[in-house]
């Protein structure tokens, strides 16, 4: 028994040591893991509490006069910042404001501000050698004033002009070359751009949320870049490509292989194109565009829908296509346009010709050339260039040729030119029932559909209207037709012409001939000295109002007539032609012997 009890003692009091010890072990590995958690803390705390302190020790403002006089030194204007902190986290020196000079021979108010720079630099250097190694900018928000010279230069033109010359040192025989300064990115965003020119003669372009990446930039060097922003009208742009070198005699004369993309522009809200001038259209643009310092080629494709391209002209109502090649010199600020083609379907018009931008306003002298088109393809293009055809009427069939000559500006010049047209049908428009003046004329018989063999004029058009003359068609239902006409800016129709018709049968025919006759002796003002009916067309081009002027003849020729009497009127039938009854001659009174 006392063995036993012995035995059960000593297991106790083992127990009791191993439980002292278990918890002498827990105590150890509660003050192991708060000693890990503190040396953890201590290890993450350390660098921020270091890096928090550096700006304590390492005062910003310092590398301020450093980083303006170098940027002015680089752009050749002056560059001021306001004062400077040192972002340890972000590894930059943040500037509040920042201020590019104007050229002053453009104004005084700053080309370039912005309210915040971010200047990426190399941390270690800055810190321990106070040595400033800048790896990008980062500009938010910045305003930017653009300003283009009636001669066509611009005031980023001397941007870094004669950089590494001192003054006085310039050499003219030798080219100019320009410090280097690289930095591996340059950002902005959300900009907002204003460009105007001078002298101020409409609204400024306006561009807001301006996007620009330069990656690897440098003066020397082309390197590649790309910008982006928001036009009025909820238009986008976008440009990408390469630049560079910078020219060191004209910063705008850079040579750059650009590939520009314009959705949903509308170039009157824009300001590309003055209202007056009644061009408007919602285009789409995919462009190429090189330049080699002096000659700016372009070449691509425009997307309008909506499309006017002439004052008082209505939208078309499918998208048209204009494909373009261009060439620019920017020393004469002038321009050829190699070809234009305005295309819908299969159907292209070409045009051709040179430009001058000359006092902030292009002036054109165009060529426009249309062989044998097929005028179905060409319904689209009407209503955009001024045509207008009668209401609920359209042309169906034939062809169009045309050679029109364009010289002015957009908002003033002048068309001249011809066109013809042949074996085409006017479908929806009764032509026979709408001729007035003429009973007889009534049996010409059209039907909704008035065929055209040919129709053909010499044209001219400036903003008083348009001038027809030369006027010359055929349509197998009238005649053959001669003469003139204008149409006002309005739209206001003023047409005399000659019909010689030939469909008249009968007493028609005969009263018809007779008039023929009349109208080629007539004394009255006549459009032309051809035989026939003459016929004036008034209203506009949407409701023409056609009328015989059989009064006209009728006053021109009242001597023969009178001296002929009723007689005429009736062994010929006028006055069936008239709407009349047959007319009873008047007896002479009796005479007295």
């Amino acid at each position: 028994m006392n063995g036993a009890r012995h035995r059960i003692a000593s297991i106790e009091e083992t127990n009791k040591r191993n439980e002292v010890g278990v918890a002498a072990f827990l105590q150890l590995g509660g003050f192991m893991k708060k000693s890990v958690k503190i040396g953890l803390a201590a290890t993450i705390a350390l660098p921020i509490l270091a890096a928090a302190a550096i700006p304590l020790f390492v005062d910003a403002n310092t590398f301020r006069p450093m980083i303006e006089s170098r940027l002015s030194a680089a752009l050749a204007r002056k560059v001021t910042l306001g004062a400077l902190s040192l972002s340890v986290m972000t590894g930059s020196l943040v500037a509040n404001d920042l201020a590019i000079a104007e050229d002053p021979k453009v104004g005084e108010a700053p080309f370039f501000t912005a309210k915040r720079l971010r200047i990426g630099v190399q941390m270690k250097p800055l810190i321990f050698n106070r040595q400033l190694i800048v790896r990008s900018f980062e500009v938010d928000a910045p305003e930017i004033h653009l300003i283009r010279a009636e001669d066509g230069t611009w005031n980023f033109s001397t941007l870094s002009h004669g950089a590494s010359l001192s003054p006085g040192s310039q050499d003219p025989a030798q080219p100019a070359t320009l410090p280097d300064l690289s930095v591996g990115l340059i950002t902005i965003k959300d900009g907002n751009v204003k460009i105007e020119t001078l002298p101020l003669q409409r609204t400024p372009q306006v561009y807001d949320h301006l996007d620009v990446k330069l990656e690897q930039f440098s003066l020397a060097k082309a390197f590649p870049f790309t910008v982006s922003a928001s036009l009025p009208g909820d238009g986008k742009v976008k440009v990408s490509g390469t630049v560079g070198p910078v020219n060191p005699q004209d910063a705008a004369s850079t040579t750059f292989d650009a590939r520009l993309t314009i959705k949903h522009l509308d170039p009157v809200a824009a300001g590309y194109v003055d209202p007056a001038a009644g061009i408007s259209m919602i285009a789409g643009l995919d462009a190429h565009i090189v330049s080699d310092g002096m000659n700016v080629t372009s070449d691509g494709k425009v997307h309008a829908e909506h499309l006017t391209l002439l004052k008082g002209g209505k939208a078309a109502p499918h998208p048209i296509d204009v494909n373009y090649q261009v060439g620019h010199s920017l020393k004469g600020n002038s321009g050829q346009v190699s070809d234009l083609a305005l295309q819908t379907g299969a159907v292209a018009i070409h045009i051709k010709g040179t430009y001058q931008l000359a006092a902030n306003e292009p002036v054109f002298d165009l060529k426009l050339l249309a062989q044998s088109v097929p005028i179905d393809g060409l319904q689209a293009l009407f209503p955009a260039v001024g045509v207008r055809l009668p209401n609920d009427a359209v042309l169906k069939g034939g062809t169009l040729s045309a050679n029109f000559a364009v010289k002015g500006s957009a908002k003033d010049n002048v068309i001249t030119g011809s066109y013809e047209i042949k074996n085409t049908e006017l479908v929806g428009y009764d032509l026979g029932s709408k001729i007035v003046g003429i009973a007889a004329l009534g049996g010409i018989k059209t039907g909704d559909t008035t065929a055209v063999d040919i129709s053909r004029a010499d044209i001219r058009i400036t903003k008083s209207g348009t001038e027809s003359t030369n006027i010359y068609s055929v349509l197998p239902a009238l005649g053959e037709s001669t003469g003139s006409g204008t149409v006002s800016p309005t739209g206001e129709l003023n047409f005399h012409l000659i019909s010689k018709v030939t469909n008249a049968k009968g007493l028609n025919k005969v009263g018809i001939s007779l008039l023929t006759k009349l109208n080629s002796t007539s004394a009255a003002a006549k459009p032309s000295t051809a035989a026939g009916i003459p016929i004036n067309i008034t209203g506009t081009a949407e409701k023409p109002v056609i009328t015989a002027d059989v009064n006209g003849l009728l006053k021109g020729n009242a001597a023969t007539l009178r001296s002929k009497g009723a007689d005429i009127l009736n062994k010929t039938g006028l006055s069936k032609l008239f709407g009349k009854k047959k007319v009873t001659p008047v007896q002479p009174p009796p005479q007295n012997n």
